[in-house]
Order: C-alpha cells, then structure tokens, then sequence
C-alpha cells in the first residue's frame, strides 16, 4: 500500500475516533452538568481535542454539580448552597446551569435573580454566549434561541422556553419560573448592615421571586453570607422571625466553608482546605488575620463569629456571690439606666431593652437589672417605672432622642405623677454609625471595668449578641448598652484635644461632690417636671 494512501486512512481513521469521541461527549453533556461544563469550555490552546477543557473542576464543583442534577431532576426542591467568594458557584449555577436546563427542556422557563440589574444582565450575556456557541449545538443541536428573543436580559427558545435575568428590585410580571436561581442578593457589607436593605431584599424575594414558580417549583440560592439577618437565615434559623417551617422542611443545605469544620459535607477532615490549588491554608490564614468577623461570614459562612470585633468573649468578667467574684455594694453605687425603644413601623420585630447599671468609686459599671422584650407602649412604661423608681433610683435615665419624647413620653410622664415614681430622663443625640456608638462602652469592658451577673440568662443572651455584633440579627440590648457608655462620657467636658481629655473625677474630691451636688440636682428636678 502506498505511504500516501496509508497515511490518509490513518487520517480518516484519527477523525472518525474524534468525531466519535466528540459524539460520546455531547451525549454525556446532554445528560450530566459537569461534562457539559468541561465540553462548552474547551481549551484554546487544543481546539480540535474534544477531550481538552480549560475548566479544571476540584472536589467541591463536581459537588456542587451533582447537588444540582439532583434539584434538576426533582430530587431536591429546594437547595441552599454557601460557598465563600471567588469558589466557582456562580460559573456552574448562574452562568452554564440555565444553558443546560434550556437545552434539555427548551420549553420551560429559569429565572436568574442577584443584586442588580446590570450583574444580572452579565449573567444574561454569558449564558447567551454558551447558548449560541459551536460546542452547545453539538449538545443540544435542535435548541435555538428566537429571532428577538436574545436580550441580555432574556432569552426565548424557539420552543417557547425562557431565561430572564434579574436584579433585587426587579419586575418579573408575566415571567414564570420552573426554576428560580438566586445568587448573591448581597453585594456589599454595607447593603448587608442595612436593615431596609435586607427587609427588601426579603420583600423581593417572597412577593416577587417566589410567586413566580410554576411546574416542579424548583430553587436553588446560593451566595456567601453577609449577615445572620439574611434571606438563608431567614429561611433557616428557627429564632428568625421570618421562619416559615413549613418551608425550612423543603429545603437541603449544603454548607462548603473554606476551611473545613466537623461532619463536612464532602468528607474534609477539620482544617481542610476547599480548594487549596487556588487558596491555601497561608492565604486564608491571612484573610482571617485581616478582617476575623469579615472571615468568619464571607469564607465560613458563619455570620455570627465566635470572638466579635468590639466585643471580645476574653473582656466578659462576672460578679457573684461566689468568693472568688466581686460583689458590688449597693449602698456604694451611682445608678443609671439606658434603653432602646422599638418605636418606628421598621422596628416591629425589635425587643425593647431597659437597662440599669451600677457605677463604683473605681468606675466599674456592674450590669443589675435587664427587661428585655417585645412589648406594647404601655407594658414598656409600667416596666421602666419599676426599673426607675423603685429603691435604687437613676440619677439619670438615657435614651436616644426622639425615642421617648416623640413616643412614650407624655404616657411616660402621666404615669409618673400618677405612680410618684420619679427619674431624669436625657435623651441622647447620637453621632456616627451603630459601631461609633458602641466604641465608648467596649473601650470600658476592654479595660476590664465592666461586670456581668453571674447565672441571669439575660446577661448570656446579651453577650452573644455583643460578641455577634454588628453582624448579629438583633442589636437591641448594644444599643442599650452604648448609651451607657455614651452618657457616662458625656457626663464630663471634653478640652480642646483628646489629650486633654478629663477623666471622671476621683472619689472623694471635690470634682467628685460638685459631680453628685449636680446629680442630685437633676434627681429633683425631675421629680418637680415628671421627669423630663
């Protein structure tokens, strides 16, 4: 046989080996996500091997992949699946997964939802791309999209399918779902400290995005977490109050921290890094270094880290009966309460928290009493007269301004004169963030002059939430707490500079008695004007 003839049968035999192996590939990408990922991303670099792919899955995508074949094949309804940043969820959930959902029901409709309309869109503009790419008609070869029907933020078959892009906030009227993907709602840790923000994000998501299911009703959210408060805590966290239980029993959780914890998912020992090609254990040592609660949310999936920012579980220190723990002397106290009021239509799920403190000659505040509940105005009222009126009165009563004079305050000040229980009330002007606020009093606990009360389960409950914040769900009893710690500073003038700061005036001194001497005043005063 000729070397030329030869030659071209080995040709044709290499091409009909190719073709077939393209052909058996495309037949597994039809039916699997994962070998539809790798075929729709084929290396520039050996375009004509059907078998060579820039994407290089690790453990944790092939995970993912399997987990929403599951949902796509109606095994799971409903997943959540927490990944830290930069890990790869949104190229498999957001980018390939509509594509291939399309391709095998080209008459059926997904909704992409994330936090805006112009991310949304790039979504959109990506999966338009695989959609009309060489490789997906040699998957899906009688899936076409529409004449017209190719705007970045929808996408019609000519079967009448549909993929519609949107951002939080969007309208989706007329646009129906059989599967509703939500990837990160989320973009910043502002949005995420944003009470208004995340009350819309959740007024979005159930008003809108899930009114729009049909079919199977299938979900799938995916992001990494921001905050406790957000719509997977919402829908997970039984104390949430957003809780729906009959939902939660739907839902399949898939948490995939970036460093593993105990019973992780895909069998990581504790310590284990997710993807350690890319992050390793250094990198993510060094994040956690940077920003330990920003670590603890993004990378972890933990919200609520352990050790807070402000507020550190090694400053906690307990009084007690116990010999070993300080017992604070009444008769030897100055007292003083705080509170936060949950007095506007945005703070209907808010607790009110009154607060009484006790400061001793070495300026040690010990925490007393707490009422921390969610009320009506009146039971607020009969509880801060019980608070302030009885045997151990404030000298001074804190609040913010506005939270008493523009709501409780003239049922406040009847019930005064009606009761004769008497205490000054001054509200405060805060300035700065929530943070800024808090800064004074954490400073105190810092330095070791804060005490707690040993076995109240309000003061365990009020730790956590310091040790949460600003990430935590609820900031009621900080809040509280911060107004101590502004009212105390802001007992004594301040000088030019910082350095010349005046510090609280020593026991005994004459600072000390002109201090009480004005107190006092302010006692009386009180007790003449109902309070105010």
């Amino acid at each position: 046989m000729p070397r030329k003839v030869e030659d071209q049968e080995l040709h044709d035999l290499d091409r009909q080996i190719s073709l077939l192996t393209r052909q058996t590939l495309a037949a597994k990408a039809r039916e699997s996500l994962m070998p539809f990922i790798k075929f729709t991303m084929p290396d520039p670099a050996n375009p004509s091997d059907p078998e060579a792919t820039r994407y290089d899955n690790a453990r944790h995508h092939d995970a993912i992949a399997a987990a929403v074949e599951a949902v796509v094949d109606g095994d799971i309804q409903f997943l959540i699946l927490t990944v830290p940043p930069r890990h790869g969820k949104s190229e498999i959930v957001s980018r390939r997964l509509p594509a291939w959902f399309l391709g095998r029901f080209p008459d059926q409709n997904v909704v992409v939802a994330t936090y805006n309309d112009d991310f949304a869109k790039d979504f959109g503009a990506d999966v338009r791309s695989i959609m009309t790419s060489h490789q997906y008609r040699q998957i899906f070869p009688r899936v076409k999209l529409q004449r017209g029907g190719t705007a970045k933020d929808r996408l019609q078959t000519v079967e009448g399918g549909m993929a519609t892009f949107v951002g939080v906030g969007g309208s989706l009227t007329g646009r129906g779902a059989h599967m509703l993907i939500v990837d990160d709602v989320i973009k910043s840790y502002e949005d995420a400290r944003s009470q208004s923000f995340r009350d819309r994000a959740w007024n979005w998501f159930t008003k809108v995005a899930m009114t729009r299911r049909m079919g199977k009703k299938l979900v799938i959210i995916t992001f990494t977490r921001w905050h406790t408060d957000d719509i997977i805590g919402r829908l997970t966290d039984p104390e949430n109050e957003h809780y729906n239980r009959a939902i939660a029993k739907k839902i399949k959780i898939i948490d995939l921290p970036a460093i593993a914890r105990d019973d992780d998912p895909l069998g990581r020992a504790p310590g284990e890094v997710l993807w350690p090609e890319w992050y390793d254990r250094e990198f993510l040592e060094e994040q956690r270094g940077i920003d330990p609660l920003g670590f603890e949310s993004l990378y972890q999936q933990r919200p609520t880290v352990a050790d807070g920012i402000l507020f550190r579980r090694e400053h906690v220190q307990w009084y007690g009966p116990d010999e070993s723990m300080p017992t604070p002397d009444m008769q030897d106290l100055r007292i003083y309460c705080a509170s936060d009021h949950a007095v506007s239509t945005a703070q209907r799920a808010d607790k009110t928290c009154l607060l009484k403190v006790g400061l001793d000659r070495q300026n040690n505040i010990f925490i007393l009493d707490c009422w921390w509940q969610k009320a009506s105005t009146d039971r607020v009222v009969e509880a801060m007269l019980d608070m302030g009126g009885g045997q151990h009165r404030p000298l001074v009563w804190w609040a913010e301004k506005g939270h008493i004079s523009k709501s409780i305050g003239p049922f406040l000040r009847k019930r005064m004169l009606e009761s004769g229980k008497f205490f000054s009330v001054s509200e405060v002007t805060p300035a700065g963030d929530k943070e800024q606020r808090a800064q004074s009093i954490s400073a105190r606990m810092a330095m070791g002059h804060v005490y707690w009360p040993r076995n109240k389960v309000w003061a365990n409950a009020a730790i956590e939430e310091l040790l949460a914040f600003p990430n935590g769900l609820h900031d009621d009893f900080v809040d509280a707490f911060a107004y101590i710690g502004l009212g105390l500073g802001g007992m004594f003038p301040v000088g030019n500079s910082d350095r010349h700061r005046k510090t609280e005036p020593r026991y005994g001194t004459l600072g000390w008695v002109k201090q009480q001497q004005r107190q006092d005043d302010r006692a009386r005063r009180a007790e003449a004007y109902g309070g105010f």
